[in-house]
């Protein structure tokens, strides 16, 4: 281990050299090398003083900052005297991915915070109390595991269940491709309660392109090749803090950055061209962006034959594509594979008719088809730019505008987060975004990409061999949390019958994350038993029965690609031992499964269960072993020297193809609930559940709330590092000031929000980049640092009922001044 000198004196600022020289923020935890709790901003003396006298003992271990905020830094983590001191930027093999935040600064006060957990504790008085009693780590484990065998004897396999997060995208310990907590619940066959947060991007972009190891976006050092950047449904300056300065230089390069957002936030002030969209309509502007594409012909024909579904032949009957059989008998070992046509007729399948007719009806053999692009057509006709400029409350002439140059200027890149995920329609309006780069070819090729880039070491893991040793059976039931209420009430999860006892909740604070918080209380609480893991006494920890504290990243060994906008694979090295009797997630799996019975399936130390998920061709062909990560301790799990999703054409979806029709489309949690499939078939709109202006309920609640990000948290972690709420004090309200006029609210005035399921007070800010009717609050405060009520008692748990999914957007507010 090489400890890598770094000054904070005279740092030259500039954008290349900003991420280095933020390592000034420092100062927020230089305090930790003597005193982690003395004031931040006292201590800049000490920080310098110890950067340039280095300590001789010191020792410089490699990490990953691998929360779920889409950054994944690489870190060093200084050492001295067995006691973590500060952190810092760590080189990767390509310095354009050189990243750390100033979360990414301050792990010393979360890892020895005076109130972290430090024993295995149980309740003794009322849930949510503060009542506790230490006990051993086996009396712990003991009792879980009792409680775990007891409900699923009586009960059956699902009655005690599984609640996972992404608070740690390490693969021992944490929620990574491959995990050790998967493995857990498949060997078990517990139940499986999915959070179904952030699922409206992901289901639409598997049905769309199929998910890649770097999901749907090309490698973000690619964005410089783009000419045009839409920006859509992201702020990434606040969000994405560590790639930012991808977009800022392609900007800076040339390239036409576009922002289309319900805000003027910091990314749309560095736009060339912004477009404010009405919240929850983004769907609506793709279809009418599209309109304009096909009465311009700026369609990508060639694009469309080879590499999307447009050519298939849809039947009229069913939905589904013709094929072979449609034509006669297959021969014996035929696959029934999907046919297209020629101009003059000729029927065959994709590699033989090279040029296909993409537009037509036509009867085959009995069949009455359309083209799919003949059925997009018809659905694009519907929404005139007009009409969309109707719907999102935009003019005509800035959709025209902004058609033209993605459509025209090219290569063109769609970059997206989950800014339209977080309404009830969102699955709609991302397909509808994914549809338009289709048809103008800006995919699959340097400089066009269209949705989110984050890697998922899905093409190098051995997912099988980690996830499903021998007698796994899988989870006994998959449930979505937005149908808990029915579980616990009505003992059913749609039609099948099932009793739900005793639950075990780990990287995830499920309390202060979730849609509709106090339904969230209602469910958990009616648990007979409920078991914790987690680090600090954070919301849901309080309503533990047994509560178990767990190590800090930097107190185990470790492997982190999941979910980081950079394209590495990262080794974790232990820098220091677990402190009090905190275990990693991997040891308490292994001491849960031991008392199950399950021993065998978890009789493996990390390495041996690290070079079990390296077990595969595609990590050996990338070099990847875990030998020569160890030695290394960063590789490139991305195939390319510039990954570009969808190269030459071929995407990871069931046609191989880019796909704007959905043949086969079904919910991503299935409870037994009708839908309507010819939603899901092709690009659609629909107004969002609250939040649309012909809403009724907009005359009781007539302002639409929207949760921010904020730079100093990701999600609910980091809410009790002194340094950082040094920085962010409290939750603010922002409010437009013609809003705040209307209700005599000036700046840090006190305002309640509140709508029927529940009501929170903070302080309020006037901010001019909100249109009129719009707030803004941040996500990830605790209940305690609300002045009263709690901001996620705001949200809905309403979802669509093909993609379950937290619609924390999609809600309508009313305020007052206090």
């Amino acid at each position: 281990m090489e400890a890598k000198e770094s000054s904070l004196l005279n740092a030259k600022l500039s954008r290349r050299t900003f991420v280095k020289a933020s390592a000034a923020t420092a100062v927020v935890v230089g305090a930790a090398t003597t005193n982690p709790w003395s004031p931040a901003m006292t201590a800049l003396a000490e920080v310098e003083k110890s950067d340039i006298i280095a300590s001789s003992d010191e020792k410089v271990f490699s990490g990953a900052c691998r929360g779920n905020c889409a950054g994944g830094c690489f870190l060093n983590i200084h050492v001295r005297g067995g006691k973590v001191v500060r952190t810092s930027m760590r080189e990767m093999p390509n310095p354009d991915y050189n990243r750390i935040c100033v979360k990414g600064l301050t792990h010393m006060q979360r890892i020895y915070h005076k109130d972290r957990l430090k024993y295995p504790m149980k309740r003794i008085g009322e849930r949510g109390a503060g009542q506790w009693e230490r006990i051993s780590w086996d009396e712990a484990v003991t009792t879980i595991a009792d409680k775990w065998q007891e409900y699923q004897r009586e009960y059956g396999k699902e009655a005690f269940a599984i609640y996972w997060g992404s608070g740690n995208y390490g693969v021992l310990s944490g929620q990574g491709m491959g995990c050790t907590t998967n493995r857990l619940l498949n060997v078990t066959g517990a139940s499986n309660i999915s959070m179904t947060v952030d699922a409206a991007h992901g289901h639409s972009a598997g049905n769309a392109l199929g998910w890649g190891p770097n999901f749907t976006l090309n490698e973000l050092a690619d964005l410089k090749n783009a000419k045009t950047i839409l920006c859509w449904g992201a702020n990434p300056v606040i969000s994405q803090q560590q790639s930012t300065h991808f977009l800022m230089e392609a900007k800076e390069n040339g390239t036409t950055f576009i922002v289309i957002d319900p805000i003027y936030n910091i990314t749309a002030s560095k736009a060339d061209k912004f477009v404010p969209v009405r919240p929850g309509t983004d769907g609506a502007l793709a279809l009418g962006m599209m309109n304009i594409v096909v009465r311009e012909n700026w369609i990508d024909v060639p694009f469309l034959k080879a590499s999307t579904v447009a050519p298939f032949l849809v039947k009229e009957a069913d939905g589904h594509y013709l094929r072979l059989s449609d034509l006669g008998p297959l021969a014996e070992g035929q696959r029934d594979d999907i046919v297209v046509r020629s101009a003059g007729g000729k029927m065959g399948l994709p590699q033989e008719i090279t040029d296909p007719v993409i537009e037509g009806s036509f009867e085959i053999n009995g069949h009455k088809v359309n083209t799919a692009y003949t059925l997009l057509l018809q659905r694009i006709a519907e929404y005139p730019p007009e009409k969309a400029a109707e719907i999102c409350n935009i003019s005509v002439s800035q959709i025209e505008e902004i058609t033209k140059i993605y459509a025209t200027n090219k290569p063109s890149t769609i970059y997206q987060y989950f800014g339209i995920d977080h309404y009830v329609n969102g699955h709609y309006s991302i397909f509808d975004i994914y549809a338009l780069a289709m048809i103008t070819g800006n995919l699959g090729k340097s400089g066009a990409a269209c949705g989110m880039g984050e890697t998922l070491g899905i093409n190098f893991t051995n997912l099988a061999g980690t996830l499903f040793p021998a007698g796994a059976t899988g989870p006994s039931l998959t449930m979505s949390a937005t149908q808990m209420d029915s579980v616990m009430n009505e003992h059913k999860y749609g039609n099948k019958d099932v009793n739900v006892k005793g639950i075990y909740i780990t990287n995830a604070n499920v309390v202060a994350n979730s849609a509709e918080r106090k339904y969230t209380l209602d469910w958990l609480n009616k648990m007979e038993f409920i078991a914790v893991a987690d680090m600090n006494m954070n919301e849901t920890a309080q309503y533990a029965d047994i509560l178990l504290p767990v190590s800090h990243w930097f107190e185990q060994e470790e492997a982190f690609c999941n979910y980081s906008t950079h394209p590495y694979v990262i080794f974790q090295e232990k820098a220091i031992d677990p402190l009090y009797e905190c275990k990693a997630d991997f040891e308490i799996n292994k001491l849960i499964a031991q008392k199950l019975g399950y021993g065998e399936q978890f009789n493996l130390t990390e390495m041996e269960y690290l070079n079990l998920w390296l077990d595969n061709d595609e990590a050996r062909r990338l070099g990847i072993t875990l030998e020569a990560l160890r030695e290394k301790r960063i590789l490139k799990c991305l195939p390319g020297d510039l990954y570009i999703n969808g190269e030459n054409g071929v995407f990871g979806t069931p046609t191989g193809r880019a796909q704007f029709y959905v043949e086969n489309p079904a919910p991503n949690m299935n409870y037994d609930q009708q839908w309507d499939i010819e939603k899901e078939r092709l690009p659609y709109w629909e107004p969002p559940n609250e939040v649309w202006h012909e809403n009724p309920l907009t005359k009781k609640y007539p302002f639409t709330i929207i949760s921010d990000h904020v730079r100093f948290r990701t999600h609910t972690q980091w809410w009790d590092v002194p340094a950082l709420l040094e920085l962010d004090p409290e939750p603010i309200l922002k409010i437009s000031s013609e809003d705040a006029a209307q209700y005599g609210i000036k700046t840090n005035d006190l305002v309640k929000i509140y709508n029927d399921r529940g009501h929170v007070v903070m302080k309020a800010a006037i901010n001019d980049g909100l249109p009129q009717g719009v707030l803004t609050a941040p996500k990830g405060w605790e209940k305690h640092q609300f002045r009263e009520g709690h901001f996620a008692d705001l949200s809905s748990r309403v979802v669509n009922k093909v993609c379950a999914n937290s619609a924390f957007f999609d809600v309508l507010v009313a305020i007052e001044k206090l």
